[in-house]
């Protein structure tokens, strides 16, 4: 239960700290401080704050880290944020109207007025304080913002279809911003447009976030519907979500001075071939994205790569029907939550480059894919954390890969997150074999709670006497394999996931 009273600082200043102790103590508030992100987590976690002050630039993991790690628990899911920093900053998921950015040097007197606003805004947007609700097909997205433009409203619309929500920021009548799934402006406010099914809700309150989309209500919905009325009538112009494209030009030879989505689409393209990625990662609205694809595929810049495709599947076809469908009974067998539609594998590893390398070897697999809830800056593989990808088995079953790293005193860290804990991969290498003591502790402690596979990889050439000392130190039996990742050995990838999903099925795994 969250404490309304209790206020989490991660901050790396001893000197912000005791300022902001003793003022936020004056104002009624019972702060706690940590210096760290990883220590942020754990304690937001144990004791749910009313709200977290966090230093952008947080050792260990960064504030931008905790945030979305805290966002996707559910118990830390509303905690308001307020971000310190130097210098203005774009933080990805940022919600308008609940979360706030401040500039250092900190006005004391800035900061107790907007954590007042915070706070009365959740307040007013508890039962009661609805302002105009109805159904998408009553009345469409379009009209509903009309009107509140008209009649200068202030607050935010929230759109729900199926499981989707997205949201409409207004001040005055115009939009300030939108968002839907971790995009924002107008890609975000062009999609809601699509849904003609689902529920909106109108709820006034103050909106205190920079604006975002820089064009009037009236301009944004002309060019919305626009792009939505070209976009159905060419659709059948446009290359298929599943097709795959790659660059046939080298980027350096492009001229200067094209436009901006020629360059970012280049640079999505080298990253996540599949369409639908690229689509869902760049920051430029659907359509535009589309059409600039079937320009550069015109003009020789893009080409598909189906075939290399096509043919990567033939290859990887490693689990049965049969299999699939065994895994997909596991799992909704053991979890009987409401998330019973995936089952996730926890990858804990000793750097992140590692993980990362491991993550690009996984896109052989077929039905893999990248995180398409997350954008393409926010999915870094510099430093894979949180839930980075998926596979899609048959029957509709997701199985998703979250990448975590081994750090010291996370205990409540790997159990915040074993929901639907259907296995676990501890990955390391020659570098990081000093850390060997973190990953087992790290499995003792996951495996004390929920009882599934756990494979041991290492990641590089190991003579005999290195195979017996991680065997030793991560105390493994004598019939339990320790694959060796090797360089350009993608063969092993299918053979560390087809084990796994093969100790699954068996009936003493996952309780």
């Amino acid at each position: 239960m969250m404490d309304k009273n209790r206020t989490l600082l991660a901050l790396k200043r001893d000197e912000e700290i005791n300022d902001l102790t003793g003022y936020l103590t004056g104002l009624g508030f019972d702060p706690v401080s940590v210096c760290d992100g990883a220590r942020a987590i754990e304690l937001a976690i144990q004791e749910v704050p009313s709200f977290v002050i966090a230093d952008i630039d947080l050792p260990v993991i960064d504030a931008e880290r905790v945030f979305q790690i805290l966002r996707h628990n559910p118990h830390t899911s509303n905690i308001p944020f307020i971000f310190i920093a130097d210098s203005v900053t774009d933080i990805k998921g940022f919600r308008t109207g609940v979360d706030i950015f401040l500039q250092r040097p900190i006005n004391l007197d800035e900061l107790s007025s907007r954590i007042r606003q915070t706070l009365s805004a959740r307040k007013s947007s508890g039962p009661g304080s609805k302002g105009i609700e109805g159904r998408l097909s009553q009345m469409s997205l379009a009209d509903i913002l009309q009107i509140l433009h008209l009649n200068k409203k202030e607050g935010e619309l929230k759109v729900s279809s199926g499981e989707k929500t997205g949201s409409v920021y207004i001040k005055d009548g115009e939009i300030y911003n939108s968002s839907l799934e971790g995009i924002e402006k107008e890609k975000a406010l062009f999609r809601l447009f699509t849904w003609d099914e689902g529920k909106f809700e109108f709820t006034p309150k103050q909106v205190t976030a920079t604006k975002k989309i820089r064009s009037t209500t009236g301009n944004l919905l002309m060019e919305g519907m626009r792009q939505i009325d070209e976009f159905r009538k060419k659709e059948d112009q446009f290359p298929g979500k599943d097709r795959h494209l790659r660059c046939k030009v080298d980027p350096n030879t492009l001229p200067k001075g094209l436009q901006p989505v020629i360059y970012e689409i280049i640079q999505l393209v080298n990253a996540y071939p599949k369409v639908a990625d690229i689509v869902d990662r760049s920051a430029y609205p659907d359509y535009e994205v589309y059409t600039t694809i079937v320009s550069m595929l015109a003009r020789g810049i893009l080409d598909y790569r189906d075939a290399e495709g096509a043919a990567a599947d033939q290859m990887a076809q490693f689990l049965t029907t049969d299999q699939a469908i065994s895994i997909r009974e596991k799992i909704l067998s053991h979890y009987t939550g409401l998330n019973v539609n995936y089952g996730k594998i926890m990858l804990i590893s000793t750097s992140g480059s590692l993980a990362s390398e491991f993550i690009k070897r996984c896109k052989v697999i077929p039905g893999f894919s990248m995180n398409s809830k997350s954008s393409f800056q926010q999915i870094s593989l510099e430093n894979p954390l949180g839930e980075i990808s998926a596979i899609k088995l048959y029957g509709g079953m997701d199985i998703t890969l979250f990448s975590i790293p081994a750090v010291k005193n996370m205990g409540p860290l790997w159990r915040a997150f074993s929901e639907n804990l259907i296995g676990v991969v501890l990955l390391w290498d020659t570098e990081g074999e000093g850390d060997l003591s973190e990953l087992e502790g790290a499995k003792k402690d996951i495996l004390a709670k929920k009882r599934v596979p756990a494979l041991h990889v290492f990641s590089g050439e190991a003579t005999k006497e290195a195979g017996a000392r991680y065997r030793s130190a991560l105390g493994l039996k004598p019939d339990e394999p320790l694959f060796k990742l090797n360089k350009n050995d993608n063969g092993m990838i299918f053979e560390i996931f087809y084990s796994l999903f093969s100790s699954l099925i068996k009936d003493d795994y996952v309780r």
